[in-house]
């Protein structure tokens, strides 16, 4: 009896450790089969890349904010398709009579007092803008900010 016992224990040892193994297996291909994201955060910066399932496509964006009692920069850099997705979005939301190109670069620069109030560079692949708060209007401000915001939003999109 007490041999039969025994047997029957191992038995039952032996298909725990099977249905750990099978349980195992199964969330490894259900893990490999699902969308993977990578989120990396570093002060105001934060980084995020996803890959649907079935695609293998590089990507690369990076959106650095930097607010402070006087300033606001943003600096960016993406990759070249998303230019021209940037180059619209800042057309349409930028006063065009402030554009100039120089060497490749779309530069919106706006003056006040002999300064420097507010200036967004675009070049291909990267993005930086600047703010001189005690420069602007608080409304101007407020506007550039959601820009920016609109911008991390298009560099984020997957299209």
């Amino acid at each position: 009896m007490a041999l039969n016992l025994t047997l029957n224990k191992k038995k039952k040892l032996n298909l725990l450790i099977m249905k750990i193994i099978l349980f195992l297996i199964w969330l490894a291909c259900t893990t490999f089969t699902q969308a993977q994201t990578a989120t990396a955060s570093s002060g105001n910066t934060t980084a995020i890349a996803k890959v649907p399932p079935g695609q293998t496509k590089t990507t690369k964006s990076s959106v650095s904010i930097s607010i402070s009692d006087n300033n606001y920069s943003l600096q960016a850099s993406f990759d070249k398709g998303k230019t021209k997705k940037l180059e619209k979005l800042l057309s349409d939301s930028m006063d065009n009579n402030l554009l100039t190109n120089d060497a490749g670069s779309k530069i919106w620069k706006k003056e006040n007092k002999g300064e420097t109030a507010y200036s967004v560079v675009l070049k291909e692949e990267k993005l930086k803008m600047s703010i001189d708060k005690e420069l602007v209007s608080d409304e101007t401000f407020e506007r550039l900010k959601a820009l920016g915001e609109k911008i991390s939003e298009t560099l984020s999109d997957k299209n």
